[in-house]
């Protein structure tokens, strides 16, 4: 499961939104190399938190859209663990 899919096409959304590439992003934001920003757009991983304050800036994003949007990704992980554990309970009844 990719558990920053909301945040990763976020991130790509804003990006496009600018008109960077993903080696421009990474150029923007120094020692950072482009596949990082295509893993987190594709929900594999997210930004390290020392550049979140560095995306906010180049990105041009308001705190309060990046946490609902990271506060989604986080209900969706845990509702699917909820569910999972539910669902495996019954399995053994």
């Amino acid at each position: 499961m990719r558990e920053y899919r909301q945040l990763g096409l976020f991130l790509k959304e804003k990006r496009v939104q600018c008109g960077y590439t993903q080696v421009e992003l990474a150029e923007k934001l120094g020692s950072i190399h482009s596949q990082f920003i295509s893993n987190w757009e594709r929900g594999m991983c997210a930004p390290p938190s020392h550049i979140f304050s560095q995306l906010i800036v180049v990105l041009k994003l308001k705190h309060e859209k990046l946490i609902d949007v990271m506060l989604k990704d986080s209900r969706v992980a845990i509702e699917s663990k909820v569910y999972k554990n539910a669902r495996d309970k019954k399995k053994m009844a």
